[in-house]
Protein backbone atom coordinates (compact mmCIF):
# COMPACT_ATOMS: atom_id res chain seq x y z
CA UNK A 1 0.00 0.00 0.00
CA UNK A 2 1.34 3.22 -0.97
CA UNK A 3 2.20 5.79 1.78
CA UNK A 4 -0.12 8.98 1.49
CA UNK A 5 1.61 12.61 2.40
CA UNK A 6 -0.68 14.80 3.38
CA UNK A 7 -0.04 18.62 3.29
CA UNK A 8 -2.03 21.47 4.52
CA UNK A 9 -2.26 24.25 2.36
CA UNK A 10 -4.52 27.02 3.25
CA UNK A 11 -7.59 27.91 0.96
CA UNK A 12 -6.74 30.96 1.09
CA UNK A 13 -3.20 33.07 1.85
CA UNK A 14 -4.36 35.20 4.73
CA UNK A 15 -5.81 31.45 6.13
CA UNK A 16 -3.62 29.93 8.71
CA UNK A 17 -3.20 26.39 9.79
CA UNK A 18 -4.99 25.84 13.19
CA UNK A 19 -3.57 22.67 13.96
CA UNK A 20 0.11 20.14 12.50
CA UNK A 21 2.06 17.27 13.22
CA UNK A 22 5.19 17.24 15.10
CA UNK A 23 7.63 18.87 12.56
CA UNK A 24 5.76 21.63 12.02
CA UNK A 25 5.15 21.96 15.90
CA UNK A 26 8.57 22.17 15.54
CA UNK A 27 9.27 24.71 13.14
CA UNK A 28 6.67 26.69 15.31
CA UNK A 29 8.62 26.41 18.58
CA UNK A 30 12.54 26.50 17.97
CA UNK A 31 14.93 23.76 20.23
CA UNK A 32 11.74 21.61 20.34
CA UNK A 33 12.35 18.11 19.47
CA UNK A 34 10.12 15.34 17.53
CA UNK A 35 10.67 13.01 20.41
CA UNK A 36 9.96 16.26 23.33
CA UNK A 37 6.63 17.16 20.56
CA UNK A 38 5.74 13.15 20.71
CA UNK A 39 5.81 12.85 24.79
CA UNK A 40 4.17 15.60 25.15
CA UNK A 41 1.33 14.85 22.90
CA UNK A 42 1.37 11.62 24.67
CA UNK A 43 0.84 13.41 27.58
CA UNK A 44 -1.90 15.80 26.34
CA UNK A 45 -4.09 12.78 24.98
CA UNK A 46 -4.27 11.52 28.74
CA UNK A 47 -5.07 14.73 30.50
CA UNK A 48 -8.98 15.06 29.93
CA UNK A 49 -8.60 19.21 29.73
CA UNK A 50 -6.02 18.73 26.65
CA UNK A 51 -7.27 15.74 24.91
CA UNK A 52 -9.57 17.72 22.34
CA UNK A 53 -6.49 19.40 21.12
CA UNK A 54 -5.20 15.81 19.19
CA UNK A 55 -6.65 14.31 16.62
CA UNK A 56 -5.33 10.72 15.52
CA UNK A 57 -7.50 10.16 11.82
CA UNK A 58 -5.60 7.03 11.44
CA UNK A 59 -2.77 5.39 13.63
CA UNK A 60 -0.06 7.25 12.01
CA UNK A 61 -1.77 10.54 11.00
CA UNK A 62 -1.71 12.97 13.88
CA UNK A 63 -3.08 16.62 14.06
CA UNK A 64 -2.00 19.18 17.50
CA UNK A 65 -3.91 22.06 17.88
CA UNK A 66 -1.69 25.25 17.77
CA UNK A 67 -3.24 26.83 20.33
CA UNK A 68 -3.94 24.03 22.55
CA UNK A 69 -0.36 22.95 22.84
CA UNK A 70 1.05 26.89 23.40
CA UNK A 71 -1.78 26.06 26.16
CA UNK A 72 -0.50 23.02 27.25
CA UNK A 73 2.84 24.17 27.19
CA UNK A 74 2.02 27.71 29.87
CA UNK A 75 -0.37 24.72 32.20
CA UNK A 76 3.09 22.74 31.73
CA UNK A 77 4.94 25.36 33.19
CA UNK A 78 2.82 26.60 35.53
CA UNK A 79 2.46 23.59 37.45
CA UNK A 80 5.91 22.47 37.19
CA UNK A 81 6.47 22.10 41.05
CA UNK A 82 2.71 22.33 42.40
CA UNK A 83 1.60 19.05 44.41
CA UNK A 84 -1.84 19.85 43.66
CA UNK A 85 -2.26 20.79 39.52
CA UNK A 86 -4.56 23.42 38.64
CA UNK A 87 -7.01 22.72 36.02
CA UNK A 88 -7.33 24.43 32.38
CA UNK A 89 -10.13 26.46 33.24
CA UNK A 90 -8.77 27.25 36.68
CA UNK A 91 -5.24 28.21 34.84
CA UNK A 92 -7.46 30.18 32.13
CA UNK A 93 -9.08 32.13 35.29
CA UNK A 94 -6.13 32.70 37.40
CA UNK A 95 -4.23 34.30 34.44
CA UNK A 96 -7.19 36.67 33.86
CA UNK A 97 -7.14 37.58 37.73
CA UNK A 98 -3.22 38.01 37.27
CA UNK A 99 -3.76 40.81 34.40
CA UNK A 100 -6.64 42.30 36.32
CA UNK A 101 -3.93 42.97 39.58
CA UNK A 102 -1.41 43.76 37.02
CA UNK A 103 0.62 40.80 38.33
Amino acid sequence: MPKAELVYRPAKQSEKAEAGDYAHLCQIWEGLTVTTAKVWAAEMREHPDFREYIENPTHRIVFVNYEGFRLFIKWKSRNRYRPKKETLAEMLENIKREKQLGV
